[in-house]
């Protein structure tokens, strides 16, 4: 290899947005090895065919993609790279509903006075529905009720822990040889039901009966998710 067609680490840093710590880093860990180093010196220098991969580096942490995922990502073609990225776009969504949901609970705690209110009495606050595959389960509730999905606990999140909102659906795949299971039934309040009715349908869910008016209940709706689930929307 000609020396002569080799950046500095200088150089390479300007030259693709990276900071020299960044790319000592990136060496260390393995995600991005400099061509030559030398022995006497431990001065890196890189190929300026490293450019692209250097770039799209900088690019993936620039929005906050971590760095395994990063590690994933380069080298592959531009179809996966734009998968992994409208993922960590869902990933992002979800933190922004859960932080949503946090400035409703202070706003609630400073109304009340109080910062953690303590439950009054015995309410349930979980249900557990079977899916065919949680992942695909949740990216229809999310965008049929614009709801939290809480990945660590396979859980849709409804309020923050110990407020008055605080409710969890779980999602759990059901095997092959339950993958008949029936469905389950519940109910959500809704501000506006015929949006959410009509989310519901464009999210992929199947109307069971439209959006009606009733002498002895609110007005409701009824809709199907993808996993055979039935929904009963009530107007709130």
């Amino acid at each position: 290899m000609n020396g002569d067609d080799l950046l500095n680490i200088g150089a390479f840093a300007a030259a693709t947005g990276l900071t020299v710590p960044a790319l000592r880093h990136y060496d260390e860990i393995g995600l991005l090895k400099p061509a030559r180093v030398d022995p006497g010196t431990g001065y890196r220098r890189y190929r300026r065919g490293q450019l692209d991969d250097a770039r799209l580096i900088c690019g993936l942490r620039a929005v906050g993609v971590p760095i395994d995922e990063v590690r994933a990502m380069v080298g592959r073609p531009a179809g996966q790279v734009r998968s992994a990225l409208e993922a960590h776009r869902d990933r992002l969504i979800a933190q922004v509903r859960e932080v949503s949901q946090r400035v409703a609970a202070v706003d609630e705690f400073i109304e009340k006075g109080t910062p953690m209110p303590a439950p009054l009495t015995v309410r349930p606050v979980q249900i557990r529905i079977k899916v065919a595959e949680v992942r695909a389960a949740a990216g229809f509730y999310t965008a049929a009720f614009d709801v939290v999905f809480n990945e660590s606990i396979s859980s849709l999140q409804f309020g923050t822990y110990r407020s008055d909102g605080f409710f969890l659906i779980t999602l759990e795949e059901c095997d092959q040889a339950g993958s008949e299971h029936g469905g389950t039934r519940f109910g959500l309040l809704v501000a506006d039901l015929n949006a959410a009715h009509d989310r519901a349908i464009d999210a992929g869910g199947v109307e069971v009966h439209p959006p009606a008016d009733f002498a002895w209940k609110p007005r409701t709706s009824c809709v199907r998710d993808p996993d055979g689930n039935v929904i009963d929307l009530s107007q709130a």
